[in-house]
């Protein structure tokens, strides 16, 4: 069993949010980390599942990108998630877990170049 523990803390114009930090855990039998290039797909329709090998169901999810690119969560099929040039996702103590013959997470880039894909995934 491994354990994760996420760290956010946000300032707004130079102050602590006066939520101030917030510190999770979580503890998962799984973990993956990912980095590769995906290569521009010249349109917003085509998207492939992110390398995330032997987790089924995902409970810890950070991705970045140095290109604006497009995820979908779950086997989501309509529009999905644009993440923006030097952008990132952070979801943790969440499931995604879309089930047999479905991508717990895909990826479209149509940045025109090709764009650096980095993160980890913690689960099941």
């Amino acid at each position: 069993m491994s354990n994760a523990k996420t760290r956010v803390s946000i300032e707004l114009d130079g102050n602590p949010n006066p939520l101030q930090s917030l510190v999770r855990r979580l503890e998962q039998p799984e973990f993956q980390s990912f980095s590769y290039e995906k290569a521009n797909d010249g349109d917003t329709t085509t998207f492939t599942a992110v390398p995330l090998g032997e987790i089924d169901s995902i409970g810890l999810l950070y991705l970045e990108s140095d290109q604006q690119v497009t995820i979908r969560l779950d086997g989501q099929t309509d529009a999905g998630i644009l993440i923006n040039a030097d952008g990132f996702i952070l979801l943790h103590d969440v499931l995604i877990d879309a089930g047999a013959g479905a991508s717990n997470l895909s990826i479209n880039n149509n940045s025109g170049v090709a764009a650096k894909i980095t993160g980890i995934g913690f689960g099941t």
